[in-house]
């Protein structure tokens, strides 16, 4: 066998090889850390940014090794510089894991979330009492979720409502008292007062802009709202913006509640009102409608003079209670008022009286309804202070004529007179009963004094 003979220069690639490896040994051997496996925090995010109150956010971390063998590390979740969270991650040589992890927030806030180590940044969370979000909207109504959280306090939660444009009424912000739990509500306002579900007043007292209705939850009550009104309806309907209210209903009749100028912009402005105890309410203006169905007078003697009582119904057929201011004229002078609130749909007797000191014909009035005319006469008013008559005192002219008294409550004797009877004046009838019985004593005295010469043996 011929053996080839290699120079120097051929070995030399293979003994370079050689070198390499051992150094690279050498190394190995020298530095164990080398093949240890090399994890870290690469990357941090989460799924929302804003949570309610007793909700949980999820973060996820992602842990990279990029060592040569596989190898775990302790992740931490870190909110506002306090670690909420700690777990172990094991991730094989030359690869990466992800793992989340749910963290729970009790108190409303912002919070800067970040994992480490190293610490990576997974951006800021809002946590709040309670959110709102609008679910469904058209050109007249438009339908709000507000949702609360189980916040640690008794007091009201206060959630601004989404922003509307063009609308000419629109919720903007709704208070609510909870019981320190979660809750859901869905707040549905009415530009069109036809379309909501509740029948709103729609006469000429009333003046409706818009309507709000509440889903409520067990134990949450509306508290107040805060609303934008157009003034331009206010200038249509002709009503001052100090004049609107917020009704809801209360056994069976729409009543107001407390509302308050808060803002006056250009082109709108902004009330506030008290919404405890209903679910539905009607912003605007609703009047009561009185009427006087009936009226009566009736006149009485009594120790100063003649009292002369006039009584009226007054209906109220608005959808409102309301104050009535009612008062008794005598030829167009007030004597007596008073004021009385009558509930809607329904009727009440006001009864107002006073007392003539002086004889005359009176015609006299309740408001401005003739309620009749009454004559009282000179013997009518001269008494003796008992309400008996003393014909031979002649009145000093001291007195004033109408002597004011309050509405007749029922004193004993035969109670009042009426005014007229059959449609004749009742002073006219009693005079005549009076001159009637006069002319019988007449005649059975003259019968009297032809009998004591009457031998016929009758005797009157």
């Amino acid at each position: 066998m011929v053996r080839e003979e290699r120079s120097p220069e051929q070995h030399l690639p293979s003994l370079l090889s050689v070198c390499v490896v051992a150094l690279l040994l050498a190394a190995t051997a020298a530095d164990p850390a080398a093949a240890a496996p090399r994890l870290f925090v690469s990357g941090a995010s989460k799924e929302v940014n804003t949570i309610l109150a007793g909700e949980s956010v999820n973060v996820t971390a992602t842990v990279k090794n990029t060592g040569s063998s596989e190898g775990a590390m302790s992740v931490e979740y870190v909110a506002n510089g306090t670690t909420k969270a700690t777990e172990r991650v094991a991730v094989d040589s030359g690869s990466s894991a992800k793992r989340t992890r749910a963290l729970t927030f009790n108190t409303p806030g912002t919070y800067q979330i970040t994992v480490k180590s190293p610490k990576r940044s997974a951006g800021t969370v809002q946590v709040k009492k309670a959110t709102a979000m609008t679910i469904r909207q058209d050109a007249t109504s438009r339908q709000t979720e507000v949702r609360g959280g189980a916040v640690p306090t008794t007091k009201p939660y206060e959630v601004e409502m989404p922003s509307a444009m063009n609308r000419t009424f629109t919720v903007q912000s709704w208070t609510v008292n909870a019981s320190q739990r979660s809750f859901t509500q869905n707040v549905t306002e009415y530009t069109d007062p036809a379309d909501a579900d509740i029948a709103v007043p729609d006469n000429d007292d009333a003046s409706v802009f818009g309507v709000v209705t509440v889903g409520s939850s067990a134990g949450v009550q509306p508290s107040s709202m805060q609303f934008v009104l157009n003034r331009s309806n206010l200038q249509s309907a002709g009503i001052d913006a100090s004049a609107v209210r917020v009704y809801h209903r209360v056994n069976g009749s729409w009543q107001a509640a407390e509302t308050s100028v808060v803002e006056e912009r250009t082109d709108q402005v902004v009330y506030e009102a008290d919404t405890a105890g209903a679910s539905a309410y009607a912003i605007g203006k609703i009047e009561p409608a009185f009427s006087i169905t009936r009226t009566s007078v009736v006149s009485e003697q009594a120790p100063e003079g003649q009292r002369v009582v006039v009584e009226a119904t007054v209906a109220n057929d608005g959808s409102i209670e309301g104050p009535y201011d009612a008062q008794m004229r005598v030829d167009d002078a007030v004597v007596n008022q008073t004021s009385v609130t009558v509930p809607a749909d329904t009727e009440q007797t006001v009864t107002l009286s006073t007392v003539v000191t002086t004889p005359g014909t009176f015609q006299i009035k309740f408001n401005d309804v003739n309620a009749g005319e009454i004559q009282v006469t000179e013997s009518q008013v001269q008494t003796d202070g008992n309400g008996g008559a003393e014909p031979e005192t002649e009145p000093t002219g001291t007195e004033p004529a109408i002597q004011t008294e309050p509405a007749v409550d029922g004193d004993g004797g035969l109670g009042p007179l009426p005014a007229t009877v059959m449609g004749i004046s009742t002073m006219l009838v009693i005079g005549g009963l009076l001159g009637a019985l006069l002319l019988f004593g007449v005649v059975i005295a003259l019968l009297r004094r032809g009998g004591s010469r009457n031998d016929s043996g009758f005797e009157l």
